[in-house]
């Protein structure tokens, strides 16, 4: 699978979850916007152009040839332990949501990678477009640490396209302002990641921000005990203590590389 074929891959199913879950906000949503979407829209949509641009020399150069070496050589301890690619697969899907739970939570432990990762905390508001709000920074890192367990573990491509598409949908869906009915939320919460459950996450109460760091299963707040239900006047408020650059283009770009950071 070339890297023209990934892209589209990834591109078609973000584009299409992306149209679907901004008319779900549209007609039902959960919260008001304070700020104009046009302009919330706008602000995103140059992130996510300029990410995807500048993310096609970190896919190029590291992650396929990662990917191409394990799904040509069988190499990596998934390979080992089982010959059943119907349990690899679901072994490779349990590992990359299990290595991203812990990625996730290093960004908000480590000062370094919380320089990059406050850009996406910065947000005052949250529906789909806070899905592709992530600085450039934290992205390359990001796809350096997969590209780590994908050879430790033996990932193939196919394996990773189709975690990467669950994630992209489940992400979108998380960050949505979308009102879903309470037994739904309550129901689906108890295995996925839902936007109630991902809003704790968002509030600028710091007990519930610095938890709640599943993306797709929500088992693993639960097992390592980082799962916080903020209370509902909570997560009315979100974002950060600095709230100046939300929609600022270059001052987020440019946050990270400051002296002195917000911790």
């Amino acid at each position: 699978m070339t890297i023209e074929t990934l892209t589209t891959l990834k591109v078609s199913f973000f584009v299409l979850g992306f149209i679907i879950f901004l008319l779900i906000e549209t007609y039902h949503p959960n919260r008001e916007w304070n700020t104009p979407r046009y302009k919330r829209l706008l602000f995103h949509s140059v992130i996510a152009v300029f990410n995807t641009a500048l993310m096609r020399i970190p896919i190029i150069f590291i992650l396929m040839p990662v990917l191409i070496l394990i799904t040509e050589s069988q190499y990596g301890l998934l390979f080992i332990i089982t010959e059943q690619n119907s349990i690899k697969f679901l072994l490779s899907f349990i590992i990359l949501d299990l290595s991203l739970y812990w990625w996730h939570r290093l960004n908000h432990t480590n000062q370094f990678l919380w320089k990059f990762h406050y850009v996406h905390h910065v947000d005052t508001h949250m529906d789909v477009g806070t899905s592709v709000r992530f600085h450039i920074g934290e992205l390359i890192l990001s796809t350096i640490y997969k590209a780590v367990i994908i050879y430790i573990f033996g990932i193939t491509l196919a394996e990773y396209l189709f975690y990467e598409i669950l994630l992209v949908l489940s992400i979108q869906f998380h960050h949505s302002n979308i009102l879903l009915p309470s037994k739904v939320e309550k129901v689906l919460s108890r295995i996925l990641v839902t936007p109630i459950y991902h809003t704790n996450h968002h509030t600028t109460a710091r007990s519930s921000r610095e938890a709640n760091y599943s993306s797709i299963l929500t088992i693993w707040d639960k097992l390592f005990l980082s799962y916080v239900d903020a209370k509902d006047e909570e997560r009315l408020h979100m974002g950060l203590e600095n709230r100046e650059i939300e929609l600022k283009l270059i001052e987020n770009i440019m946050y990270p590389f400051k002296k002195n950071v917000d911790r």
